[in-house]
């Protein structure tokens, strides 16, 4: 592994600018098209703004991993990041992605020279069953300081809106992946996170190494979101709405994969269209969007772990 830590936060950041500006990327904010309350200026400033946190867990990760797990501090690195965004910008543009790319980046820095790729789930498992109640604690204090949508009907013995849940987290001594493991049952990205990182490495991750030589980085970013949303509905969406409604979006994505070219004019057109339905009816597929960036990431390293930056 030839990059230290400031490459790696530094490719993060690249990471989340790629995806927010691809074209057309359906349902969602990107360099033409705004949301009444979000612009896409205001996710530019919060790519910008994680980068510090990316650079300290992927520190920590280097330093850390594996003698002093509980140093790496993956909860507090996370509630840094949304506590940098929110100086400049007013609503929840980056919990997910910092609760993907945070725990990555910590995972790249513990990654050595004769790691690849393929060792990125088995050490981040390690990590994350190695934090530290604080990293629950934090980890909540990030959830609730951004104001995660859709969280109103959500049940869980640590309910991030109930004031006694810190209090409880303490009590019972739960850590960071205690937490992610009771809220994985409606929450994908708590899922990935305790499972092997199963969406990026089957999905997104295979889809932008296979195109990336070949396409342009925007065909790359938006068939990187249309193979995840075709494959895994999504959360933000099933968590506002329900699960019938993300599963006929991602067979809607499905369909677009199935009878067009990646970069065709067949495509645009068809995510177009796409598009103005999931406008049309509120349907924001973030989730999809936070895991698009996450899967540029880990194509990122890979890309430049063996020569460095």
């Amino acid at each position: 592994m030839m990059l230290n830590a400031h490459d790696i936060a530094k490719l993060g950041e690249i990471s989340t600018l790629l995806e927010v500006s691809g074209y057309p990327k359906p349902g969602n904010v990107h360099r033409t098209q705004d949301f009444k309350e979000i612009t896409y200026e205001d996710f530019i400033v919060s790519g910008v703004s994680i980068r510090d946190s990316l650079e300290i867990a992927a520190y920590n990760g280097s330093k850390c991993y594996p003698n002093m797990l509980d140093h790496i501090s993956v909860g507090e690195c996370i509630l840094r990041a949304i506590r940098d965004t929110q100086q400049f910008v007013n609503s929840n543009t980056n919990l997910g992605i910092s609760m993907l790319l945070v725990p990555l980046a910590a995972t790249f820095g513990a990654l050595t020279h004769e790691d690849s790729i393929t060792n990125l789930p088995s050490i981040l498992t390690t990590m994350i069953k190695n934090s530290q109640v604080d990293d629950a604690v934090a980890l909540v204090k990030a959830i609730s300081l951004a104001n995660a949508g859709g969280m109103e009907n959500k049940t869980s013995k640590y309910d991030v809106n109930n004031s006694n849940t810190l209090d409880d987290i303490r009590d019972n001594n739960i850590n960071m992946y205690g937490l992610l493991e009771m809220s994985a049952k409606y929450d994908k990205i708590s899922q990935e996170l305790i499972s092997g990182l199963p969406v990026i490495r089957k999905y997104g991750y295979p889809t932008y190494a296979k195109y990336m030589r070949d396409y342009s980085t925007n065909d790359v970013t938006v068939a990187v979101f249309l193979e995840i949303l075709a494959n895994v509905p999504d959360t933000l969406i099933s968590r506002k709405y329900d699960e019938d409604v993300a599963m006929q979006v991602s067979e809607n994505a499905k369909m677009i994969l199935e009878d067009t070219s990646i970069a065709s004019s067949d495509r645009l057109e068809a995510i177009e269209a796409f598009d103005q339905i999931l406008r049309k009816n509120n349907y924001n597929p973030g989730t999809t969007a936070d895991f698009t960036a996450a899967s540029i990431y880990v194509g990122l390293v890979d890309k430049y772990s063996v020569n460095g930056l």
